[in-house]
Parts: C-alpha cells; structure tokens; sequence
C-alpha cells in the first residue's frame, strides 16, 4: 500500500482507530504525516518515524503505517 492508498483508506473510515488522518508535506521540507488525533496540535508520526507533539501507537496502528511505508 503507499502512503496515498492509506490516507485515502483513513479518509474512508477503513483505518485503524486513532488515526485521524495522513496530511502531504504543506511547507518545503515536511514529510507526510500521521496524525492521531483532530487538531494541528494532536500528535503526529511522520513518514521516516520522527514525531511531531508525541509518541506512541497501537499495535493495528503501527502495523497499517509500516505497511504504508512509514518507518515505525
């Protein structure tokens, strides 16, 4: 799955619970990230596994960000 298949599932409800959803870089620099909460101050988990606010996942949840090529 890549990372654009996920946010789409995510988006769809299809995601495991506590991923609220998968953002594109917005500034030069930025990585694709998770978010695993509503707000632009809720923890997030970026693509290379560095983390924004936070830390840590449920099992299902690092499993379907693996999968998405995420490095958990």
């Amino acid at each position: 799955m890549t990372p654009k298949e996920a946010a789409n599932k995510v988006r769809k409800g299809q995601g495991p619970n506590g991923i609220d959803r998968i953002d594109r870089p917005k500034i030069k620099g930025e990585q694709r990230h998770s978010h695993l909460g509503p707000g632009e101050g809720s923890p997030a988990i970026s693509i290379d596994g560095t983390w924004k606010h936070a830390n840590g996942l449920t099992n299902k949840q690092a499993d379907f960000l693996r999968e998405a090529g995420w490095n958990v």
